[in-house]
């Protein structure tokens, strides 16, 4: 019998191996277990996805009526998971890493179960990141002209102050050992952390309204610029701005306070052309929250001192994972709850190339943002919407 082992963390295992005629092969049976707050939730018919941590390569199958899938898959090592959204826009979504699937292994018990977290859509979404940065005509590249945009998804008017934004590390493509080593009840923010400014009610976000920040929020495409290509960002709402760092802001643009800065090099306020994973969150009393050292930490097994701003799970508005090619959306830096799988654009970075949130039919006269917390489905490839307007 050829068997199933597989590394931490320890969940229980569903296996039934296939016979020696059939090849590099096993069918193995997956279990979905619905949280402690919904547990009569029936799975019947949802997608169980198995995914080959190496090649990329995908296996699929849907749950029977118990809750159960059954998928064939060839030797190596997996991540399975499921993302599952409800007609009431409640999500269930939940993994397990680090399956080996190889011959010549000791026998595991008889059962794989993938616990689910239930998790809801937010109200106040990232309708776009520009990260990917220009080529220019003379074939130099150009990346100071990033911009997210936020959208409020709701009917009821949000308060942005106080709210925050950061790049969850790491900060590129990189395979995250937060992921690997950490429970990820807390989420790495690296280098820079931005807030809104506002005592409570003094930058209101209407239903269907949206606010543009840039990372120099100047005209680019001419003046002392002077880059056609690239975006005219004189006019957004917000800058990441502070007067300690080398950057501009236009007249008009409202600065962002910079309330964590854990990189001296003062260029990497920028988000990566290789891929961001951008968050919102909310936080109370920041600068008593980021002065406590208790909230910053080192990366787990590694022997740098650089410290990261940790922020507990439960503050996560929105977030949106971008890497930068196909290759690497395995390498996910934050759990699936959070974002079940990352985007990216085909045509690379420096390639002017923007993610933006697809629409769907609105119940009333107000747009609607796809938000299922899975970037690969709710973002496509755009040319920024920013461009030439």
């Amino acid at each position: 019998m050829k068997a199933i082992t597989y590394l931490p963390p320890v969940i229980l295992l569903l296996l039934s191996a296939c016979s020696s005629n059939e090849g590099h092969s096993y069918t193995i049976r997956i279990k979905v277990v619905p949280p402690e707050t919904n547990p009569a939730q029936t799975f019947e018919g949802i997608k169980v996805t198995l995914t080959n941590q190496e090649q990329g390569t995908t296996y699929s199958a849907l749950c029977f009526s118990d809750g159960i899938a059954t998928l064939e898959v060839e030797y190596g090592h997996y991540t399975a998971s499921v993302h599952y959204q409800t007609t009431s826009g409640v999500i269930f979504s939940g993994s397990v890493e680090s399956i080996s699937l190889l011959p010549g292994q000791a026998e595991m018990p008889e059962a794989i179960e993938i616990p689910l977290v239930k998790s809801q859509t937010s109200a106040l979404v990232i309708k776009e990141i520009f990260y990917t940065g220009h080529t220019l005509k003379n074939g130099e590249i150009y990346s100071a002209d990033q911009y997210v945009t936020l959208y409020n998804n709701s009917d009821a008017t949000i308060y942005l102050d106080g709210l925050c934004v950061g790049v969850v590390d790491p900060s590129n493509s990189q395979k995250s050992p937060w992921m690997e080593y950490t429970d990820m009840s807390r989420i790495p923010i690296s280098d820079f952390t931005w807030q809104f400014p506002g005592s409570g009610q003094e930058y209101p976000l209407l239903p269907g309204a949206e606010t543009t920040i840039a990372t120099n929020a100047v005209d680019h495409t001419s003046g002392e610029y002077n880059h056609p290509e690239s975006i005219d960002l004189s006019h957004a709402d917000w800058g990441f701005w502070d007067k300690n760092l080398e950057q501009v802001i236009a007249p008009g643009v409202k600065p962002m306070k910079l309330i964590a800065n854990l990189n001296p090099v003062r260029w990497a306020y920028q988000f990566p052309a290789t891929g961001p994973t951008v968050i919102v969150f909310n936080i109370d009393d920041a600068e008593t929250y980021v002065s406590n050292p208790a909230n910053k930490s080192t990366r787990p097994q590694s022997s740098s001192s650089k410290l990261y701003l940790m922020i507990p799970k439960e503050w996560i508005i929105d977030c949106v994972e971008c890497v930068e090619d196909a290759s690497l959306l395995t390498n996910k830096r934050v759990p699936t709850d959070m974002d079940y799988e990352p985007i990216y654009v085909p045509d690379g970075i420096y390639s002017g190339k923007s993610v933006i949130r697809k629409t769907i039919t609105p119940g009333s006269s107000q747009l609607r943002y796809k938000d299922t917390n899975n970037s690969a489905e709710d973002m496509e490839v755009s040319e920024p919407s920013l461009k030439n307007k």
